[in-house]
C-alpha cells in the first residue's frame, strides 16, 4: 500500500514528465506538419505543396537549432520538393522563391524582403564609408632588409584603403605607409613578409670556338631547346627574317640559316645538356692543344632569382643612322657575342633559365644604302637544369678561309714570272661557337645561422 508521500512523489514525477514531453511534442510539430525528414547530419528532405511560409521556416529553425526572426512582410506559400539537402541551401531556396532573403546577425537569422535588406546594406556601407573619412590616419615606417623598397609599392598599393598611400625613402630603403589604423597593421605585415631574402645564383659561361668536325667527339646531348627566332639586322636595326636554308638534297632545314661570307655566323641555334662538364672541359683542353678549339671567354656573374644577367663579349662600332627628322647621327652598335640569362629557382631546387644568345658580325662587303649590314643569329629558349648542371648552346657556325702562298723566295714575287715559281692554296674551315652556361645556387652563410627577430615597425 502506497504511503501519502509516495503518492505525492508519483504525481510530481508525472507532471514533470508531461512538462518535458510538451516542448518536445511542440518541437516536432512544425517538422511533422511540413513532412520534413532528416536524412543525415545537417541534411533533410522536404516535400510541400501550398504550405505556409512561416510553418516551413519554423521547421527549418527546429531542425538547425538556429533562431529565425521574420519581418512583417515575410509571407508566402511554399511549393517545393527537396531531397537530401543542407538546411542552409533549403533556406535560400525557400526564401528566394518568395522574393525574400536573410542576413545573419550573430546567432540570429533575420528574414525579410530582399530589396529591403539590400537597401539596409547600402545604408550601412555608406555610413561606414562616411565614418572612415573622419577617422584620423596613422603613419608607420617599415625598414626593409632585402627587397628594394620601390619594387614593393605596387603590390602594397592594392591593399591600401582609398585614403592610404605609400612612399619610398631611398636613403634607408624604407617604406612610409599612411593609412587607417585598422588597415595599417595588415599592410605593414605584408611588407615584412615580402621582404624575404632572395636566392642568389652564380652564372658561369664559357664561350668556345671549336672545329665543326670535332663537335661530335665532345659528348653533348642536343635538341633540348626550342628556337623561337632567327634573323639578321641591318644598320638601322631593322630585323630581316632569315629564309630557311636548303640542304644539297633540296630539303628545307628547319630553323633557318645564313649563307654568309668569312667571319659571319651561320646555321641553326640548338640547345643541349651536359651531365659531366668536367669530362667536356678536359676534351676541350685536348682540342685546344691540337688547335681545334679556342676558349674565347670565361665570364662569371652572380644575380638574384628572377633577375636578368647579361654577358657581352665584343666591341661597339659607330654606325651612321637617321633620326626622326632625317638628319644623320652616329650610333654605337654592339657587335660580337651577347648572352642574357634570367634564372628562376623552383621549390625542388631546380633552376629554370630563360636564355637569349645573340651572335652578330659585320657582313663582308655588303652595304645597305651606303651602310653596313650586321648579320645576327639569336634565339629565345627555356631550359631546366639541376644545380650545377650545364646547358649548352650551339649551332653558330662560321667559315674561316685561309690562303697560303708558297714558292721560291724573290722569284715568286716577280709579276707573271712568279707564277712559274709559286703555288697558292686556299683552305676553308668550319668553326662553331659553343656557349656553356652553368648555374649554381650560392649558399648563404647568414641563412644557416639563427635569424634575429625583425624590429617592430616604428609609429610616427
Amino acid at each position: 500500500m502506497l504511503t501519502k508521500n509516495a503518492g505525492i512523489g508519483i504525481v510530481v514525477a508525472a507532471l514533470l514528465a508531461a512538462a518535458l514531453a510538451a516542448p518536445a511534442a511542440a518541437q516536432n510539430s512544425a517538422s511533422h506538419d511540413v513532412g520534413l525528414v532528416r536524412t543525415s547530419t545537417g541534411s533533410f528532405s522536404l516535400d510541400v505543396d501550398g504550405a505556409d511560409l512561416r510553418t516551413v521556416l519554423r521547421a527549418i529553425a527546429e531542425f538547425s537549432g538556429r533562431n529565425i526572426v521574420l519581418g512583417n512582410n515575410a509571407r508566402g506559400v511554399v511549393r517545393i520538393q527537396l531531397k537530401n539537402v543542407a538546411w542552409q541551401d533549403a533556406l535560400k531556396a525557400v526564401l528566394r522563391a518568395n522574393g525574400l532573403d536573410y542576413v545573419e546577425d550573430g546567432s540570429v537569422i533575420r528574414v525579410d524582403e530582399a530589396a529591403k535588406l539590400n537597401a539596409e546594406k547600402v545604408e550601412r556601407e555608406t555610413a561606414n564609408a562616411r565614418t572612415l573619412e573622419l577617422v584620423p590616419l596613422e603613419t608607420r615606417i617599415v625598414k626593409l632588409n632585402y627587397a628594394n623598397a620601390a619594387e614593393l609599392t605596387t603590390p602594397l598599393s592594392s591593399s591600401l584603403s582609398k585614403r592610404g598611400s605609400v612612399q619610398v625613402e631611398k636613403r634607408t630603403n624604407s617604406l612610409i605607409i599612411t593609412d587607417l589604423p585598422t588597415n595599417l597593421d595588415a599592410v605593414s605585415q605584408m611588407a615584412l613578409q615580402l621582404d624575404s631574402q632572395t636566392p642568389q645564383i652564380e652564372i658561369t659561361a664559357k664561350l668556345v670556338d671549336v672545329d665543326a668536325q670535332a663537335i661530335n667527339s665532345i659528348g653533348i646531348v642536343w635538341n633540348h631547346g626550342i628556337v623561337q627566332s632567327q634573323f639578321i639586322k641591318d644598320a638601322n636595326g631593322n630585323s630581316i627574317p632569315l629564309r630557311p636554308a636548303v640542304s644539297p638534297s633540296g630539303n628545307e632545314i628547319l630553323g633557318g640559316g645564313v649563307n654568309a661570307g668569312i667571319g659571319s655566323p651561320a646555321g641553326r641555334i640548338t640547345v643541349g645538356l651536359s651531365e659531366k662538364f668536367g669530362d667536356i672541359e678536359a676534351e676541350l683542353q685536348a682540342l685546344a692543344s691540337m688547335n681545334k678549339a679556342n676558349i674565347i671567354s670565361n665570364p662569371r656573374i652572380t644575380t638574384v632569382d628572377n633577375r636578368e644577367a647579361k654577358i657581352v663579349v665584343g666591341q661597339k662600332i659607330p654606325l651612321i643612322v637617321q633620326d626622326v627628322a632625317g638628319n644623320p647621327v652616329s650610333q654605337l652598335q654592339t657587335v660580337g657575342i651577347q648572352l642574357k640569362v634570367t634564372p628562376h629557382l623552383t621549390s625542388e631546387k631546380k633552376i629554370i633559365m630563360d636564355l637569349h644568345p645573340e651572335v652578330s658580325d659585320l657582313a663582308s662587303g655588303a652595304t645597305v644604302q651606303g651602310g653596313l649590314i650586321i648579320n645576327t643569329s639569336e634565339a629565345d629558349t627555356r631550359v631546366m637544369v639541376d644545380d650545377g648542371q650545364t646547358a649548352v648552346i650551339g649551332g653558330l657556325i662560321r667559315t674561316n678561309e685561309t690562303m697560303v702562298h708558297v714558292g721560291v723566295p724573290f722569284l715568286k714575287d716577280i709579276p707573271l714570272v712568279g707564277l712559274l715559281f709559286s703555288t697558292k692554296t686556299t683552305s676553308k674551315q668550319n668553326r662553331e661557337l659553343i656557349i656553356f652556361v652553368t648555374p649554381k645556387l650560392v649558399s648563404d652563410v647568414a641563412a644557416e645561422t639563427t635569424p634575429t627577430p625583425a624590429p617592430k615597425p616604428d609609429n610616427k
